[in-house]
């Protein structure tokens, strides 16, 4: 090959390659505006920019144009270069979008004069409407100046004849200011104006100040409007006194109508959902019974239905049962209400009455459900220390739900092999999270203990389940004096310092997790200075917790716990906030 045709091969060849590439940047469309959208889509701002200008040059009026060009200089920074555009689409671009480009442009910029000039004009245009002003509003608030919102808001009032005009932004910028009170009256002006606004003032007002929540909650008190009960009810819910907020509400609905009071109800028992106070629950089961009460046929058993378990989950299984005795005839909620009358009944202890209960809805019920409600009886019986009632229940039960509790009530026996088996072969995922915890804790409780029955142990974790804690702690220790502190002795003795510890018996508490923590038993040991450093923290003695925590770190520095115990020994020495 000659250097000449070699040199013309290449050439072609780089040529070649260049067009290509080119082609793969370029859109394939000529069209310039569809070639600045495909640009933006992309990410090349700036080539985006470029051909949205070349559309306003030939077609100023092109509004799609103009907002792209607006939003590609953006990101560059170039947001000046838009106002010539904008200028000369005045009058070709319909007023919302131009005038709004030349208020945030000219904000953007510094310019406060001419962002007003540019509001001005368009309110000439548009002397009815509040647009003009809010944009101006919103781009102030944009820029932290807040003499200009409070400007354009005094001005939107002036000018529409409205004293509550920009409620909205006006709260906004009350509350930017610190004047939550204000900011709470104008809330209320928004919500009047658009319902939605209630959502969005809850989750406005909810952060005040601490200091400033009884003004707020006085200044709602002493609006006699339904929006105004329904925000100081959400935001007390919020604040640590849902039922409260619930008596609260419910005493306002004496004039709304039905439909008015059934979303009011209904929406704040949503809210109540999400709360975690203790309080939370009950607050929902009064909302939910006075909302049946409001109601008729399915949906007033439904809410029934709703109220019993939400008062069944504050414990409160007198009200639970009283909402379940005058329930609807609807399948579902009947069937449904059933369950939670079984829940109720077996909590009470009364697991006989639950047993004929299940027994008379078998037929209609799908296998699953009454396998789930017959493990919750069986519990029952567990926690009346009846393990042969247990036992019959949850024969022929081959879920892993099944097999894991079979592995619980074989270990309360004291067949240690038998139960740890059962539970293995359950598995680290049946049931619910909390129930495979426990089952992992248990686990590993007996692994280390090689005797293949332990009577002692099996009615010492039986007195735990049976929630009797100071006695399980006392037959606990009686076990583990038994066994090799390396063959199950560290384990029974953390457990039951735990137990103490909880129950606030400090001195029997540091005694039992001191002997746990005995370096013949590294599986156990740092757990057992873990939770012997916590107590020490309670009583007030810090220098000996700083030194365990420090003994663990060095003695044990492979040991999962080691992260927690660094964390508490900053908390302890002050290096970071306790949390």
């Amino acid at each position: 090959m000659s250097r000449v045709l070699g040199s013309l091969l290449v050439g072609a060849w780089l040529c070649a390659g260049s067009g290509s590439l080119a082609a793969q940047q370029a859109p394939a469309s000529a069209d310039p505006l569809a070639q600045g959208h495909e640009f933006e889509r992309k990410g090349n701002h700036a080539a985006a920019a470029e051909a949205f200008a070349r559309v306003l040059s030939a077609r100023p009026g092109d509004a799609s144009a103009l907002l792209g060009l607006e939003r590609s200089l953006d990101p560059l920074g170039r947001n000046a270069e838009i106002l010539p555009h904008a200028r000369k689409a005045v009058g070709a671009v319909p007023n919302a979008v131009v005038y709004p480009i030349l208020i945030r442009t000219h904000m953007a910029a510094g310019a406060r004069d001419s962002a007003r000039a540019a509001a001005e004009a368009w309110a000439k245009m548009a002397p009815r409407e509040p647009s003009p002003w809010r944009e101006l509003v919103t781009a102030a608030l944009q820029r932290r100046d807040r003499p200009m919102a409070r400007t354009a808001i005094e001005a939107a009032r002036q000018r529409l004849g409205r004293e509550q005009a920009l409620a909205y932004e006006a709260a906004q910028l009350l509350a930017a200011e610190g004047d939550w009170n204000g900011a709470t009256r104008e809330w209320l002006a928004a919500i009047s104006e658009l319902p939605g606004h209630q959502l969005t003032a809850l989750a406005a007002l909810t952060p005040a100040p601490e200091r400033t929540r009884p003004a707020i909650l006085e200044t709602l008190e002493r609006e006699r409007s339904l929006d105004a009960r329904r925000l100081e009810a959400a935001l007390m819910a919020r604040w640590g006194d849902p039922l409260g907020g619930a008596r609260r509400l419910i005493a306002a609905l004496t004039t709304p109508s039905r439909a008015q009071a059934a979303e009011a109800l209904t929406q704040f028992a949503d809210q109540l959902r999400a709360l975690g106070s203790p309080d939370a629950p009950r607050a929902r089961g009064l909302v939910l019974e006075e909302l049946a009460q409001r109601s008729t046929g399915v949906a007033a058993s439904r809410a029934r239905l709703e109220s019993a378990r939400a008062y069944q989950e504050a414990g409160d299984r007198e009200a639970s049962r009283r909402m379940l005795g005058n329930l609807g005839t609807d399948a579902p909620v009947v069937g449904n209400a059933a369950a939670t009358l079984i829940g109720v009944l077996v909590d009470d202890g009364k697991i006989e009455e639950a047993e004929r209960k299940l027994a008379e809805l078998r037929p209609g019920m799908l296998t699953e459900d009454f396998q789930a409600l017959n493990r919750r009886i069986a519990w029952g019986w567990v926690r009346e220390g009846n393990l042969e009632a247990a036992e019959r229940r949850t024969a022929g039960d081959s879920t892993v739900e099944g097999i894991a509790l079979n592995g619980h009530i074989a270990v309360y026996r004291g067949h240690v092999t038998d139960g740890v088996n059962l539970l293995r072969l359950a598995g680290p995922y049946a049931g619910t999270r909390e129930e495979a915890t426990d089952r992992t804790a248990l686990l590993a409780l007996l692994q280390p203990i090689e005797a293949d029955t332990l009577p002692e142990l099996g009615a010492a974790l039986l007195l735990l389940a049976r929630a009797d804690s100071g006695d399980a702690a006392k037959a606990l220790e009686k076990v583990a004096a038994r066994l090799p502190v390396e063959k199950g002795g560290a384990e029974l003795r953390l457990l039951a310092g735990r137990i103490e510890r909880l129950r606030g018996e400090h001195g029997s508490a540091e005694r039992l997790l001191r002997a746990a923590g005995s370096e013949s038993a590294p599986a156990t040991a740092p757990a057992a200075e873990l939770e012997l450093a916590r107590l020490l923290i309670t009583v007030q003695r810090q220098a000996e917790a700083v030194t365990l925590l420090e003994h663990l770190i060095l003695t044990y520095p492979t040991s999962a716990l080691v992260p927690q115990a660094r964390r508490l020994l900053d908390e302890t020495r002050g290096a970071i906030p306790r949390t």
